[in-house]
């Protein structure tokens, strides 16, 4: 999977749940249990990003 997976993914939770809360984290964490990794390198290197 690649970033571009993380970002689709929270996406979607997002149709379940419009916060970021536990209840949303626990949707991604259901599909992605590596998510926490891909938020890091986003916040880290996102802003290099040409997407």
């Amino acid at each position: 999977m690649t970033i571009v997976d993380y970002i689709v993914v929270h996406e979607l939770c997002h149709s379940h749940q419009r916060d970021h809360s536990d209840a949303f984290w626990n949707e991604v964490d259901k599909v992605m249990p590596d998510y926490g990794r891909r938020k890091a390198w986003l916040r880290d290197r996102g802003v290099a990003l040409a997407i």
